[in-house]
Formats: C-alpha cells, sequence, structure tokens
C-alpha cells in the first residue's frame, strides 16, 4: 500500500539514492519539502515508518461556497460547480458558505475577515465575511452604478494579510453583473 511519508534524509553520493536511517532506499527524485533534510516521497513497504518527532504537515481549510441567494432570484443565475454567479446591476446576493478540515468536517470557528472583491476593470471593493461555527456569511449588494462587469474573489485575495495560520484554501468564485 502507498502512503505519504515525511522524514528526515541522508544522501549516499556513491549510489545516487536517498537513504532513509534505518536503511530503507528512496530513489533521488522525491519531492524535497520546504524543510532541507527531510523529504517527502511515496512508500510501498510493509513497515511502518516513524514520523521521528516531525509534525505532520498542515493542510490549510477548506472554504467551499454552499448556497447563494439573490434578491432577484428570477433574474439570476448561480453555477457552483462553476463558481460563477450571474445577475442585474441592483441586485443583492448572499454567500453562505463551509469551513472545512481535510476531512470535510465543519471547523466550528467564529470570527469576521475582509473579503476583498475585484472588478475585472480595476475595481476594488470590500466585503465583510462574518463566520459563525464554521459557517461563513457574506451579502455583496451590487447596486452602485457602474456595479456591472466580472467580479472576482479568489484564494489569494481572500489570503493576502492574513497570518499564515489563518489561511485557507479556496477555488474562488466569479459574479458577472449585467445592466438591467
Amino acid at each position: 500500500m502507498n502512503k505519504r511519508v515525511h522524514f528526515p534524509i541522508r544522501s549516499d553520493d556513491s549510489s545516487g539514492l536517498i537513504v532513509y536511517p534505518d536503511q530503507i532506499r528512496f530513489f533521488a527524485n522525491a519531492d524535497l519539502a520546504a524543510m532541507p533534510g527531510h523529504i517527502i516521497a511515496d512508500y510501498s513497504g510493509s513497515l511502518d515508518l516513524p514520523l521521528y518527532g516531525l509534525p505532520r504537515p498542515t493542510v490549510r481549510p477548506l472554504l467551499v461556497i454552499t448556497q447563494v441567494t439573490s434578491d432577484r432570484p428570477n433574474q439570476s443565475t448561480v453555477a457552483l460547480d462553476r463558481h460563477e454567479v450571474i445577475c442585474p446591476q441592483g441586485a443583492t446576493l448572499s454567500f453562505t458558505a463551509e469551513l472545512r478540515d481535510e476531512a470535510g468536517a465543519v471547523l466550528p470557528l467564529s470570527d469576521s475577515f475582509r473579503l476583498p472583491i475585484r472588478q475585472h476593470g480595476g475595481r476594488d471593493g470590500l466585503l465583510l465575511a462574518t463566520m459563525a461555527e464554521g459557517v461563513v456569511t457574506v451579502t455583496a449588494p451590487f447596486t452602485v452604478p457602474g456595479d456591472d462587469g466580472a467580479w472576482q474573489v479568489d484564494e489569494t485575495a481572500i489570503n493576502a494579510g492574513l497570518p499564515e495560520a489563518a489561511q485557507m484554501r479556496f477555488a474562488g468564485i466569479t459574479v458577472s453583473v449585467f445592466r438591467a
């Protein structure tokens, strides 16, 4: 059974192999970890390899949009699988999302954070995201003249300015606002 392992290494210069401390060998083309002197590699042996006290690399939580509603439902289109919403200028959208761990469970965190949004023409906006027990809500009014066009929120924008421990993964979403 293949498993991903993270462990300290030393190089065996004579054979071009990387040698695990217990003499288990891996080819030198395994992925180097960010921590010098360590490696992450696929291992298909039957031994249970110890991690030698190294913390398991953390996976950032995933922000998943679960629902989008509009105050103009007959004029708005939501396609969550493509991460796209189409609505008329003047509409107000409400987004609901969940912050999930790597197993898919909702993390019971409560906080609020800024949500930068950028129009493809270069305009920037800022929304407030409120999280209660891992469920995030955002209200986005597209009511100002000039709000028409494509607006986007992506992972880079969400994480900008957040400490590394608070950063999250996010597939992004585009809101296309048309003139009504």
